[in-house]
């Protein structure tokens, strides 16, 4: 994006655009934590590895993008990603809609023109489609050989590549797929005995998902990127305890120990999962104790660490927006993509003078969306400036 059409959209919505470089580029204070991440948990996931994470912090104060930088991150470093926001949605009201969220919000490190509306099914062609016949190949068979895959999902991933991709060109029968794979409405619709004894070389067994196996296909579905050839997936959830909201406090939360104990069983390999949290994770978690014990952490902690199962955001952001530092630095970028499309260095040098002096008046209020409104008010601020330069 040019830079002054990324300061127009810092100016309107107070945030950089989800895709592309600049969501990096404004990640004040995650220096620490994006080296971390390249150089420890992402080749650790890679390996076959997951991680699992809570991060707690306050309205405003930056957790939906740190999710966000580090799904950019992580796309960069060849994971795919799944971004769900749970004021949206409710994906722990059972398995089956944790793996409808994590289906839909799926993207591959790199978008591909395709005539896909699910995530997984863009995830599977990025890989499948850019390859030679004799590469196709070799995939389905490394496909048919992988046991971390459960056999009807296993066997309809390799119906959508073979069948649905395969240049067979019957759209009815890779929409039938594409549905039983992202679980829409329309798979209820799907007869998979129907699909048996229209098309004889479906591999069997074909499966559908539901409340039984919804634990061994989500296990599937977070092994599938690896067996792809990708070095594994991130999956972020952010407002989790908007999931609260929805129906059953208890239920909502005993599905989400539910993903915690697989993961800490093993049976996810190179999956790492992030919840961008509100409120006090380990208070919400007392509704259920079998979940606050597994992140049951002493708290205050005595001292920072970035690697506990549950944390505060100003733990993995230094400085975080208590920090009259951390404004000052996000101006700088701010300004220094304004130097870019034509800001003078006096007119920048003069602009974060003022932008330095009202700095603390934000850091005093980072529950009341200040980083949006600071995001906001330089990038005009800076717009300003070029215009009047333009102007003389």
């Amino acid at each position: 994006m040019q830079p002054i059409k990324l300061l127009h959209h810092l100016a309107d919505t107070g945030a950089p655009p989800e895709c592309g470089s600049a969501v990096l580029r404004l990640s004040v204070g995650m220096e620490g934590s994006t080296t971390r991440f390249e150089r420890e948990t992402f080749p650790f996931v890679a390996s076959g590895g997951s991680e699992l994470q809570f991060i707690s912090g306050g309205v405003g104060q930056g957790k939906t993008h740190f999710l966000k930088a580090v799904s950019c991150l992580a796309r960069t470093c060849d994971f795919v990603t799944s971004y769900v926001d749970c004021q949206d949605r409710a994906p722990f009201e059972s398995l089956v809609e944790t793996y409808r969220a994590i289906v839909d919000g799926m993207v591959p490190p790199r978008e591909v023109s395709t005539f896909s509306t699910a995530g997984i099914t863009r995830v599977i062609e990025a890989q499948f489609t850019d390859k030679t016949t004799e590469e196709q190949r070799v995939l389905v068979e490394h496909l048919t050989a992988d046991r971390a895959l459960v056999a009807d999902f296993r066997n309809l991933v390799r119906a959508y590549c073979t069948l649905g991709l395969g240049g067979y060109g019957d759209e009815h029968l890779t929409e039938k797929l594409e549905a039983l794979l992202a679980a829409t409405p329309y798979y209820n619709d799907v007869r998979v005995g129907e699909l048996y004894r229209q098309y004889r070389n479906i591999p069997r067994p074909l499966g559908k998902l539901g409340p039984r196996n919804a634990a061994i296909w989500l296990r599937a579905l977070l092994s599938l990127p690896q067996v792809l050839g990708y070095r594994g997936v991130v999956v972020c959830f952010d407002d989790t305890e908007g999931v609260l909201r929805h129906g059953s406090r208890h239920r909502h939360l005993a599905h989400i120990r539910t993903f915690i104990d697989h993961l800490a069983a093993g049976a996810f390999r190179g999956c790492a999962v992030y919840y961008a949290v509100s409120g006090d994770i380990q208070y919400i978690a007392r509704y259920l104790g079998a979940l606050w014990q597994r992140i049951e952490r002493v708290f205050p902690p005595p001292e920072d660490n970035p690697y506990a199962v549950s944390v505060n955001l100003g733990e993995l952001v230094r400085p975080n927006p208590s920090d009259p530092a951390f404004f000052i630095a996000l101006a700088k970028r701010i300004v220094g993509v304004g130097r870019e499309a034509g800001l003078s260095r006096e007119a920048s040098t003069e602009l974060m003078s003022g932008l330095t002096r009202v700095a603390p008046e934000y850091a005093e209020t980072t529950n009341e969306g200040s980083v949006g409104r600071w995001v906001k008010e330089v990038s005009v601020s800076v717009i300003q400036d070029i215009e009047g330069t333009e102007g003389k």
